[in-house]
């Protein structure tokens, strides 16, 4: 096997795991969407361990294409290859494009889905709050009548 083929090889694990990455994220966007902490925490894990995986595989081919050819970009690499790799390696470098960028969205959207999650907990603690505290003035006959608006039943709009 030449160094080529290791290079090759190097190449796919590497797409197949930052596929496996993205998927993961994807499932860990769903378990955020139905907010069901268990399936959330289950989710959250599966992404990290596959955050390190990919990062591993990165790194070393990133490793072995610095050793092989210095600050030359993944481009350049892939057309320096062989003929016989050459459109192999584009394709799989082209792939790689295409799920980094589906990832960076898929993140994007998760951090959206956990900081309207935060903005929901905090509007709901501060009508929980004012509810707890507030008083109408009104008296009657028998206690304090509660303000209109300091349910406990709290809307989604909260």
């Amino acid at each position: 096997m030449s160094e080529w083929d290791t290079f090759a090889e190097l190449l796919l694990e590497e797409n197949r795991l930052l596929g496996a990455l993205g998927d993961s994220a994807l499932k860990l966007t769903d378990a955020l969407v139905v907010n069901e902490p268990d399936a959330i925490e289950s989710a959250e894990r599966r992404v990290e361990a596959n955050r390190v995986l990919h990062g591993t595989a990165y790194a070393q081919r990133i490793a072995m294409q610095r050793r092989g050819f210095g600050t030359l970009t993944l481009p350049q690499v892939c057309a320096y290859a062989p003929p016989a790799l050459r459109r192999t390696m584009y394709a799989t470098m082209h792939e790689i494009d295409t799920r980094g960028i589906a990832l960076k969205l898929t993140v994007s959207n998760n951090r959206a889905l956990i900081l309207a999650g935060m903005e929901r907990l905090a509007r709901t603690v501060a009508v929980l709050q004012r509810a707890g505290t507030e008083q109408s003035g009104t008296y009657r006959r028998r206690g304090i009548v509660p303000p209109p608006d300091g349910s406990v039943i709290v809307s989604r709009r909260a």
